[in-house]
Parts: structure tokens; sequence; C-alpha cells
């Protein structure tokens, strides 16, 4: 059952990923402005974490975990919605691996955490071919500009990973890894009103906002329940399972992509061309036998 909710989570991430693609894309110039308009929302749905239970105040010294995820989870979205904005959707959500590879390292430095060999081995055939996807024709991935902007968004969600286990193994609740980085990281975008370019141009996509609004719902809505998921996952798995689990995304993105463009005919910023989606495919076999080590 556990590892049925685990793999729930990189199936809503996906989702959050292509809706946020159409909102950086197409609505917003400026990142600030989307990281803005997409935290307002934050808190619309954690009412709904108390169906799972009842968060408690953090413990002594435990806040400033609370903090630090919080502004990893604002953080994080400024180098994401500028990589979302150069390549492929589903080449950013692979590149979210490339950080991935301090989660061994961290696991055992922070949470005295070992796997057997054919776990490592198995994180590691998910990695190669995460990072796989980012290869542009003859391309390298360090020439894109998107592999930068990516390595930084993917080395603070995989140290956010171990934080979270970290401050369940303390606490013991995971709920409240849910409840408190949403509601702290609703309020920090808030700054950005005292700053005068970036006020202004927020205040002058306001209507843009008011018009695509059920959409910013409809992404915090997903993004909660990926939230959800992946930390009761974390709860229960090691980091390095969950973070094999999470890299499933780019197969969710793919299959939701070609779904909406064969059925509804909606054109996300995504290339299909069979030679791209057996390229694709392969990687996504390889990364498949990765989980299947891991777990």
């Amino acid at each position: 059952m556990i590892l049925f909710i685990a793999f729930l989570s990189p199936m809503f991430y996906a989702t959050a990923v292509l809706i946020e693609s159409l909102l950086s894309n197409y609505t917003f110039k400026h990142q600030t402005t989307m990281i803005f308009y997409i935290s307002m929302m934050n808190c619309v749905f954690l009412p709904l974490v108390l169906f799972f239970g009842h968060p408690t105040l953090p413990q002594g010294n435990m806040l400033r975990f609370y903090l630090l995820l919080a502004v990893i989870d604002v953080g994080y979205l400024y180098p994401y919605y500028s990589a979302m904005k150069v390549i492929d959707t589903s080449i950013v959500s692979a590149l979210f691996a490339l950080g991935q590879v301090i989660v061994p390292i961290l696991s055992f430095l922070i949470l005295r955490e070992v796997l057997n060999l054919h776990q490592y081995i198995g994180f590691m055939i998910i990695i190669l071919a995460s990072i796989a996807l980012s290869i542009k024709g003859d391309k390298v991935p360090k020439l894109n500009r998107a592999f930068y902007y990516m390595m930084l968004s993917s080395f603070m969600l995989s140290s956010r990973i171990i934080f979270v286990k970290l401050v369940i193994k303390e606490e013991g609740n995971w709920v409240n890894l849910v409840f408190w980085p949403n509601l702290i990281s609703g309020i920090i975008p808030l700054g950005l009103l005292f700053i005068k370019k970036y006020r202004k141009d927020i205040v002058k996509h306001f209507p843009p906002y008011l018009h695509k609004c059920p959409l910013f719902a409809l992404n915090e809505f997903v993004y909660f329940w990926a939230v959800t998921t992946e930390t009761y996952g974390v709860s229960k798995l090691s980091p390095v399972v969950s973070a094999s689990i999470d890299r499933m995304e780019p197969i969710f993105l793919l299959a939701i992509s070609g779904f909406l463009l064969y059925v509804f005919n909606i054109k996300l910023k995504e290339k299909i061309t069979m030679r791209i989606l057996l390229k694709k495919l392969f990687c996504f076999v390889l990364m498949i036998l990765g989980v299947i080590l891991v777990v």
C-alpha cells in the first residue's frame, strides 16, 4: 500500500509541472511574478490535511527546519521556471535527477541510513537515464543553460527530502511537514511587494492572474496531493527509495502530455516525434529497471 501511495506522488507532480508550464510560458514573462501568484494559494487546500491527522506546534529547534523547508519550497522555483522557458517540459522534469546524486550521501552522513548494493546500483541507473533525457542531439547537457538552472533547483529539492526525513524522525508527525512549510512558504513571497520593479510587474499581471485563477487553483490542488503523498512516502521509506520513485515523474509527464495533445489538442512545450519518443521510452525502461532494483 505504501508503494502505491508513493507512486501517486510523481503522477501528481507531473500534472502540476504541466500546468505550471502553461502558466510560466504563456502567462507571465518574469519568474518572480509567477512565484508570487503560484504561492498565493499555498494555504487554500491545507485544511484537507486534517483528514490525515492534526498538525502540532514544532518542537524545540525544529522550527528552524520548517523555515528552511519553506525557503527551499520558494527558492527552487526561480531556476525551475527559468529552465522551463528553455527546454521541453519532460526534460525539465528529468533534470530534477541532477541533484539527487547527493541523496545517498546525505542520507548516510545525516541519517546514517545504508542500503543494499543493488539498491544503490538501481538508483544510479535512474539518475543516468534521467540525465540522458537532457541530451539534445549531439549536445552535452552542460552546454545547455537549463542544465545549470536545474542543477541548482534539484540540489535544493534533494536536500529537502533529507530534512523532511530528519524532522519526521525527531517529531514523528508527518502531517506537520505538509502543514507548516506550506503555510510559511505562502507568506515569504509577499516580500516581493516591497521591491518596486517586482511590485509593478505583479500589479500589471493581476488581470491575467484573475483570468487564469481556476488554473492556479487546480495546480495548487494537484500540488497539495503531490506533497502529501510524497511526505507520507518519505515517512515510511528511505530517502533514496523515495527519490527513486519520484524520478518516475517524466514517464507520467510524457503520458499525460500525449493524452492532452492527441485527445484534446492541447499543445504544450513538448516535442513528441517518433525519434524523440523512442529515445525517451528507452530511458524510461532503464528508469523502471532501476526502480525495481531499488524497491
